[in-house]
């Protein structure tokens, strides 16, 4: 699968990245949700870079889009 056009994900090295395969997102939101997290993609929605992030908690995802 190509990536996907709304897919703000470059990290191509994941196994769950839509571009390496043909499940598009399915397979990275749910690993995220399986780890108690939420995808990278929706962190971007709400902060221009992720860069050094290792919280990818739905409590840090919370505090970033209530900063808003």
């Amino acid at each position: 699968m190509s990536k996907l056009e709304f897919c703000p994900c470059t990290d191509t090295g994941c196994q769950f990245n839509p571009a390496n395969h043909d499940q598009g997102c399915d397979l990275c939101v749910e690993d995220s949700l399986k780890c108690g997290e939420i995808p990278k993609c929706f962190f971007l929605k709400v902060v221009d870079s992720v860069d050094g992030f290792d919280d990818w908690s739905f409590q840090h995802f919370a505090k970033l889009a209530l900063k808003q």
